[in-house]
């Protein structure tokens, strides 16, 4: 009681100032009251600043407490910290990701415009519809028919899929689909179509970076080329 009486003389006391030897005499007597006082003050100073601002404690700078003693709050702080890193670099990469989908959406809009709007639905046509709105180096459209067992061989286990396949290309297939035409390094997708009963072709798209086509994409943009050219062999010129 005569501590916190004589702590509001210090701090409350209007003016004239406390004489200094009364000062002088209570910090002696009270040595901690100054550390009590100010901590108490700095506490809740900080509590209301972060309560008002709770993102700031994520980049504030504590304290360590003394060398070979272990601060829970200070582990919890940094695990936090590094949670929030990895959430902000996975929320960036799903940003870039909705982006790149969206233009590639926008693309297969237009493609698909392109495709209705054309008076010639020929494998030239159509491969010039792909080039003009897609990043392709090369493009071929292989009939199935015109392969030899021995060139079949190599596309035997992707064709049973009727998947798309993406990515690269061993040398065999290189070899049937693109001839000595198209790099080693490069990257290819290749799209079943069958426009017609019994009738089955090979679309291929290559492009000269090595991950141009990469497995990790997905396919389900391929899968829809694939199936808009597909309808658009299949509808005869003029229909």
């Amino acid at each position: 009681m005569i501590e916190s009486t004589a702590a509001a003389r210090l701090s409350d006391t209007p003016s004239p100032a406390p004489a200094a030897e009364h000062v002088v005499a209570f910090l002696n007597a009270h040595p901690d009251f100054l550390s009590r006082h100010v901590a108490g003050q700095l506490r809740e100073t900080l509590e209301g600043v972060l309560n008002d601002n709770p993102a700031l404690l994520a980049d504030l700078d504590l304290p360590h407490p003394p060398s070979g003693i272990a601060s829970l709050p200070h582990v919890q702080l940094r695990l936090w910290r590094e949670r929030l890193a990895r959430l902000e670099r996975t929320i960036g990469e799903l940003h870039d990701t909705a982006e790149s989908n969206a233009r590639l959406d926008c693309n297969m809009h237009e493609f698909a415009r392109a495709l209705l709007a054309s008076g010639t639905r020929t494998p030239e046509q159509l491969k010039k519809i792909i080039h003009d709105h897609f990043a392709v180096d090369a493009i071929r459209l292989q009939p199935l028919a015109e392969l030899s067992a021995e060139q079949i061989a190599p596309l035997q286990g992707w064709l049973d899929s009727h998947t798309p396949l993406c990515g690269r290309l061993s040398d065999a297939q290189r070899r049937v689909l693109f001839d000595a035409d198209f790099p080693e390094t490069g990257s290819a997708a290749l799209i079943a179509l069958q426009p017609h009963p019994k009738t089955t072709l090979i679309l291929v798209l290559g492009r000269h970076a090595p991950d141009g086509f990469n497995p990790g994409q997905g396919t389900l943009f391929l899968e829809q080329i694939g199936q808009l050219a597909e309808t658009f062999l299949g509808v005869p010129e003029n229909a």
